[in-house]
């Protein structure tokens, strides 16, 4: 006799399973280190910045390092061969009832649309950091605070 919610997780579990699977696990998780590094670091950036009465050249430098970061990081997962694993499309063929051949290149397409985009916002956000640091008069209003 089970109880209805361990077979609820039992089965949530196992579709966790696939899904890492699909993604090919291995080469994300050597990325996952890098990544929970980042979000550290993001994080203190932002506590820096909500403590901070206005930019200095010190917060834009590591804004910049942080976007930096960010940005290779992307482009490593945007290079990576086996980030999408033939397993996953022909799940998702199944699901759009299409050809896995079919939704293999948009799959990628959708992929480096969404990396370019992180890529031009961590840029735009670089900048947007030195823009602030050359304010004339050095005040920062709540419009411009981040």
């Amino acid at each position: 006799m089970s109880v209805f919610g361990v077979d609820c997780i039992g089965l949530a579990f196992e579709r966790i399973e696939i899904e890492m699977a699909a993604f090919g696990n291995v080469s994300v998780m050597a990325l996952f280190p890098a990544t929970l590094l980042l979000l550290t670091m993001e994080i203190v950036l932002a506590s820096y910045k909500s403590f901070s009465p206005k930019w200095t050249t010190r917060l834009a430098y590591g804004n910049l390092l942080i976007n930096v970061a960010w940005t290779i990081l992307i482009i490593v997962i945007l290079l990576n061969p086996s980030l999408i694993l033939p397993h996953l499309a022909d799940v998702l063929a199944e699901v759009f009832q299409r050809s896995p051949d079919d939704i293999i290149p948009q799959v990628h397409l959708i992929v480096m649309v969404v990396g370019l985009a992180s890529i031009v916002t961590t840029i735009i956000d670089a900048f947007t950091g030195f823009r602030k640091l050359k304010n004339e008069n050095g005040e920062v209003n709540e419009a411009t605070r981040e």
